[in-house]
């Protein structure tokens, strides 16, 4: 485990702030779940809580069977870390945290088919022309999303069976 050499102090609450250098490395933001246990070490563990995450069995079957009906690359993944992928390059992205951009691309919590494909993960290349993104939003919070990726254009109804397994996740999680 990495040190970082920041010492905080517990409140008579019981609480610990965060340093806002950490905050802003793991990409936290208030009001976002944190999961806390403990290790056989009897070390304690902090780490972004991922209700999406917590099925990454479920999300790679979601991306196999979308894969299967559109014969595109399919990516599930929550607001940090890709969940399930299937398809041509995308299996190697299972587990690797997402870029900067696609993040952004999700928190604008639209449908979308970018001009510019957007990387899934900042240090692989990306080998696609077009993409349907559809984020996965739950009571206003945003918990990831649901993308199909291909060199040839993305027809009308793959972009709603997108939306679709987009929407049934949704609705498992609420």
């Amino acid at each position: 485990m990495k040190e970082t050499g920041i010492v905080r102090r517990i409140d008579e609450l019981g609480r610990v702030v965060i340093p806002k250098e950490l905050r802003k490395t793991l990409k936290l933001k208030e009001g976002e779940q944190m999961e806390i246990f403990t290790t056989g070490d009897k070390s304690l563990v902090l780490r972004r809580y991922s209700a999406l995450g917590a099925g990454a069995d479920f999300s790679q079957a979601y991306c196999d069977a979308l894969n299967r009906a559109t014969g595109k690359g399919a990516v599930i993944c929550d607001s940090a870390t890709v969940l399930g992928a299937s398809g041509a390059q995308l299996k190697e992205l299972v587990g690797e945290e997402i870029s900067e951009n696609l993040y952004k691309t999700l928190d604008n919590r639209r449908e979308c088919a970018p001009q510019d494909p957007v990387r899934i993960v900042s240090d692989k290349p990306f080998g696609f022309k077009n993409q349907h993104i559809v984020p996965l939003v739950v009571g206003g919070d945003l918990y990831g999303g649901v993308m199909l990726c291909s060199d040839v254009a993305i027809s009308a109804t793959e972009a709603r069976l997108c939306a679709l397994a987009a929407d049934l996740i949704a609705a498992t999680l609420e």
